[in-house]
């Protein structure tokens, strides 16, 4: 299962968040990153909790509470807000590498804060790869507006910040019951960001758009995570 089984995983958990870029694009179509943002996080929050019911687990103490809630907040509210509001002007293919630049800020990150050290065939390999979406997506690179580009940068940087965070504190949780504790926590901070920065349209009951919501809350976040952090803890 090990030899063939993680590479799946790790299969699917890429497809899965490569296919978010485009839906946000269509999401687009219907409302502006606000509700996007908050319906993808409600979508996620009631699919991982009806399907990792049986392993949540709420912390005990308050340092517990605080560790899940920073990470909840790097993980989820940061960086989907950040994401979110970057691509309205960003293209999603370009979106898609400044996002995935994060293993180079996570390498850096645990290099400082983990005292991970790596070899020459690791790092070679996180610039080949990245290199490699760049020269991929090279003609489709369109900034109408470098605020965006900066938002993309930054959320690249909290979700590098948030993986050091979980290896260094929370790795000791079920991947699925803190998968499903982020989306939680995260939840409170998020519906302010959707208040503040545009409200909630009532009108997004349509079929199109919440079928775009049901992806992006199922296989494209909750599935996707639980996938990333079983991994993630291992390796």
């Amino acid at each position: 299962m090990q030899k063939y089984g993680e590479p799946a995983l790790f299969f699917f958990m890429a497809f899965f968040w490569g296919l978010n870029y485009i839906m946000v694009k269509y999401a687009y179509n219907y409302d502006v990153s606000s509700s996007i943002l908050l319906m993808r996080v409600l979508y996620a929050l009631a699919f991982s909790s009806a399907l990792f019911f049986r392993q949540i687990k709420f912390p005990r103490t308050f340092a517990e509470h605080l560790k899940v809630f920073v990470l909840a907040n790097l993980n989820i509210t940061a960086f989907f807000s950040l994401w979110f509001f970057g691509e309205t002007g960003v293209s999603a293919s370009l979106t898609s590498i400044i996002i995935y630049s994060y293993p180079i800020m996570s390498l850096a990150a645990s290099y400082f804060l983990l005292n991970d050290r790596f070899g020459r065939g690791k790092a070679t390999g996180v610039a080949l790869g990245f290199a490699g979406l760049v020269i991929i997506f090279l003609r489709s690179v369109d900034v109408s507006d470098y605020l965006d580009l900066i938002m993309l940068i930054l959320a690249a940087l909290s979700w590098a910040l948030g993986t050091v965070f979980y290896r260094k504190f929370l790795t000791g949780y079920d991947s699925a019951g803190l998968n499903t504790l982020q989306l939680l926590y995260a939840m409170p901070i998020v519906l302010v960001i959707a208040l503040i920065t545009g409200g909630i349209n009532r009108n997004l009951m349509i079929p199109q758009f919440n079928l775009i919501m049901l992806y992006m809350g199922s296989l494209g976040t909750a599935v996707a995570y639980f996938i990333f952090l079983t991994l993630y803890r291992k390796y």
